[in-house]
């Protein structure tokens, strides 16, 4: 499963494929009954019925469209997963349980939580392939788990530090995020993406949320307040009073450096002028305003985005495009003198002041556990503890860098175990590259730049266990599984009729 991307397909199943017509019905029933669910659900919640059966109702309702429609529900799932800041908090009775594990409240990304209803739709839709027909399409594609299990234990091993952590909350912790993230982000649409239909329709859900966050930023632009300072840069804003991304300006940036080349992706595969002029269009303009956030992680991730592509995809046009490029460096020269200049300031060195501390702080507690860590998910207690750092900087923050959350967390064995992930991807991504040409190699060399820069952007920032890093590196797999399914003429088909 982890050497090779030859996957089985159905065969084909366009006899089973319902008329237009009666899925465009299917939708108006299930609509109008859901509308009609929450209507009465309203009411009776209005009554002053308990909450608690409502949910239960609800989350039955959800379920069944995400086993009917999931393909639909997992680009939805996918889309929410990449806003952080669409959180559910859910209240737990007051039980030991719920105070030592989730702190009394459970705290989910939305999309998280949506995602976990497509995973379950996926594991019964794939035991019914099985059950009925003894169909061998079920069997799960699953990408570098190796090197990825071997991140899991290291986790799991953490429990026994001397650090004296929690074994409950390590295992908690090993469960949501870690294993979380593989499952949901990599071998989910490494799986159900099995078709350039469905490649551009994950694709375009993310040109879609890369849209509302470049817009989001823009609006940002106008604001009065921009960080207290007299410099504006972009940053997260509500919107409708909802903060989709965050309060951070580095959760903005990070995202619109993995959306923007999925829409430079879409526009290689789009077919009509047009659309890949917009296309293009979308691109620059994620990436532009991914800069103007003047994050120096930022800027650092662009210029390897556009070194590599440029080494891979472009190689053969820089010389006749050249004196474009020379015009597009020069247009973004007064940006990036700025942005020097913003790198001195006294917003950018308090923010270099935060990050030493978090990093000597990650380092004392390596040389103290330097084999298995401290504990899976106890840095932010550590830092909780270090009252210079509550005195200086306030409420605790966690490590500011994978590298360092994970040396403190679980020691060596966690760095070697993730290093081996990021070289297995790289390999496995290199091996399939030399089979691919033409539209298909430079798809994938674009999508390997988007995952490559998310896992270098984590190297500085807190998104490592969302799908911020994961889902890049799991869109990749599929593609490459995609195109090379194509090259050895076999039929991709989705593994489920909807």
């Amino acid at each position: 499963m982890e050497g090779t991307f030859r996957t089985p397909f159905l065969q084909n199943q366009a006899s089973q494929t319902p008329p237009k017509s009666a899925a465009a019905d299917g939708w108006s029933v299930l609509s109008w009954g859901v509308f009609l669910a929450m209507f009465i659900g309203g009411l009776l919640v209005a009554f002053g019925l308990p909450f608690g059966p409502l949910a239960l109702g609800l989350g039955f309702l959800v379920a069944a469209f995400a086993y009917r429609y999931t393909y639909f529900s997992f680009y939805v799932s996918a889309a929410l997963a990449m806003f952080l800041g669409l959180t559910v908090s859910i209240p737990l009775s007051d039980v030991w349980i719920s105070d030592r594990v989730f702190g009394g409240s459970i705290d989910l990304f939305l999309g998280e939580i949506l995602m976990a209803f497509v995973l379950a739709a996926w594991a019964v839709k794939v035991l019914l392939l099985w059950l009925k027909r003894r169909d061998v399409n079920w069997k799960p594609f699953l990408p570098i788990w190796k090197p990825y299990l071997a991140l899991v234990l290291a986790h799991v091993v953490s429990m026994l530090s001397s650090y004296g952590p929690d074994m409950v909350v390590v295992l908690k912790y090993v469960l949501r995020p870690v294993i979380f993230c593989y499952v949901a982000f990599i071998a989910l649409p490494a799986n159900l993406i099995r078709s350039r239909r469905r490649l551009k329709g994950i694709l375009g859900m993310m040109t879609a949320v890369g849209l509302i966050a470049a817009f989001d930023g823009l609006l940002s632009l106008w604001s009065l307040e921009a960080y207290g300072v007299f410099i504006h840069r972009a940053y997260p804003i509500p919107l409708f009073g909802l903060n989709l991304l965050g309060d951070n300006h580095n959760l903005l940036a990070e995202l619109l450096l993995i959306t923007a080349p999925c829409s430079l992706v879409l526009a290689l595969l789009a077919k009509k002028a047009n659309v890949k002029l917009l296309l293009y269009a979308a691109c620059g303009a994620q990436a532009f305003i991914a800069l103007l956030t003047l994050s120096r992680t930022a800027w650092i991730v662009f210029i390897l985005q556009i070194v590599f592509l440029c080494l891979t995809v472009w190689r053969h046009a820089i010389k006749k495009y050249l004196v474009s490029l020379l015009m597009a460096l020069l247009i973004l020269s007064p940006l990036a003198i700025f942005q020097i200049q913003f790198s001195f300031s006294q917003v950018a060195q308090s923010s270099n002041s935060t990050r030493l501390m978090l990093t000597e702080i990650a380092w004392y507690a390596f040389l103290e556990h330097p084999i298995i860590g401290g504990g899976a998910g106890t840095f932010i207690w550590r830092v909780g503890n270090a009252k210079v750092f509550v005195q200086e900087f306030g409420t605790p923050l966690d490590a500011h860098g994978f590298l360092q959350k994970l040396a403190a967390e679980t020691g060596s064995l966690g760095l070697l175990a993730y290093a081996w992930v990021i070289m297995a991807g790289a390999w496995l991504t290199k091996k399939q590259l030399k089979g691919l040409t033409g539209q298909a190699r430079d798809a994938c060399y674009i999508l390997a730049a988007a995952a490559g820069g998310a896992v270098v952007y984590q190297f500085a920032n807190t998104a490592y266990w969302t799908a911020h890093l994961w889902l890049p590196i799991g869109i990749l797999f599929a593609a490459l599984n995609i195109f090379t399914v194509e090259r050895e003429a076999e039929l991709p088909e989705d593994i489920f009729v909807e």
